[in-house]
């Protein structure tokens, strides 16, 4: 039973970490659309926003799974709430990428006005910080 607790345990960081992943390069992409006045990068935002809430919602199956089906002691129940958490923040990550994407793809119609100075550096800040709190949980 133990050895069933520790692979669905792994199994849920794996997931988790490919949520991370995917909700990062969400991010990326549609800022670089902005940037480099890329519409296929908002585009692929767009395509991939399925993959995303797909992924939610069988990383919340788990969870409930793990949460009917094993007696969790206080650090592990923790743990598995904290994923539901940062699972449901990493979607609205990708929602929010989605509106950048989609914004991109109508600023790209017209002319820049000025230059978006602070705009890589924020992504860059949010990306550091998607990535570096999916290494604190994994790494628990």
């Amino acid at each position: 039973m133990e050895r069933h607790f520790e692979r669905d345990i792994n199994e849920l960081k794996e997931r988790l970490l490919w949520m991370g992943s995917l909700a990062e390069r969400a991010v990326h992409q549609s800022v670089h659309a902005v940037l480099g006045t890329d519409e296929q990068l908002a585009k692929n935002v767009l395509e991939e926003e399925d993959a995303i809430n797909e992924l939610q919602m069988e990383i919340d199956d788990r969870v409930v799974q793990l949460l009917a089906l094993h007696q969790l002691m206080a650090a592990d129940l923790r743990f598995v709430l904290a994923v539901s958490r940062i699972n449901n923040d990493l979607e609205r990550i990708g929602d929010q990428a989605v509106n950048i994407a989609q914004s991109a793809e109508r600023i790209l119609r017209h002319p820049r006005v000025k230059p978006y100075v602070d705009l890589p550096r924020m992504s860059e800040v949010a990306e550091e910080m998607v990535r570096d709190s999916l290494n604190a949980v994994v790494r628990r």
